[in-house]
């Protein structure tokens, strides 16, 4: 039907002897899998364009489970991430988790745009703040965001410590009683910042101060621990 479309690739893997089997994300169709035949030929025109965190237009014929690829050209190649082994590592983590929270061939706007202003944020903002920012939107949009307000369980203002298993802040009092981690107020300061903030806010959270691995690692224990979805590209990240 030569569909056209602009998608993020997320993820290609091998076909066959020379095809591919690509994960997409766009606007209009949500998540896609499509099936791009001979790219893996040293002669094919389209291998580039379907590298994974590469924004491109594709003309495709769209079916459900698996849409068929004619033809590609790359929109932005994210060259700038791509040169970065933190960089890739963030927007990988990224990808990935767009790639496991998103269903097949179901429209998510909110989703799709900030995952592309993420992937176009590393050229100017620091990337573990990136990802700070888009786990915790993640959170948000899936209803499971961590309690920052006061202690988790018994609502004193006072905290000292995070609970991922009780679902956010937690006072020195009740920190004795459950399984948390504490942090120093600048740590805590810069998690509830990322927490509450929209993505309109990224250049507001630059200047409070630098957003860690640590810091990351927090987020990323509560997605893993509230949606049980493993993560991979998270255990070459953290050892970074």
């Amino acid at each position: 039907m030569n569909d056209r479309i602009e998608a993020i690739i997320l993820k290609a893997d091998p076909y066959k002897e020379t095809g591919g089997l690509l994960q997409v994300f766009s606007k209009e169709h949500g998540r896609m899998t499509i099936l791009a035949k001979g790219i893996l030929k040293g002669n094919s025109k389209n291998a580039a364009s379907v590298q994974p965190i590469t924004y491109c237009h594709m003309v495709l014929d769209i079916k459900e489970p698996i849409s068929l690829l004619h033809s590609a050209s790359i929109i932005d190649f994210y060259r700038y991430i791509k040169e970065d082994i933190t960089k890739l590592s963030v927007a990988s983590l990224i990808c990935e988790m767009a790639m496991q929270v998103s269903s097949p061939y179901q429209p998510d706007e909110y989703l799709y745009e900030i995952t592309k202003e993420a992937l176009t944020a590393f050229n100017s903002y620091p990337p573990m703040l990136i990802g700070c920012l888009y786990v915790s939107l993640i959170l948000k949009e899936m209803g499971i965001s961590p309690m920052v307000d006061g202690c988790v369980v018994c609502d004193d203002t006072k905290v000292s410590a995070i609970s991922v298993s009780e679902g956010g802040f937690v006072c020195p009092r009740c920190a004795r009683n459950v399984t948390s981690k504490a942090y120093d107020a600048n740590f805590s300061r810069l998690f509830r910042y990322a927490v509450k903030a929209e993505w309109s806010n990224l250049s507001a959270l630059a200047k409070q101060g630098e957003y860690t691995l640590e810091l990351l690692a927090v987020f990323v224990e509560f997605f893993k621990d509230y949606t049980s979805i493993p993560l991979k590209s998270w255990e070459f990240l953290r050892k970074l």
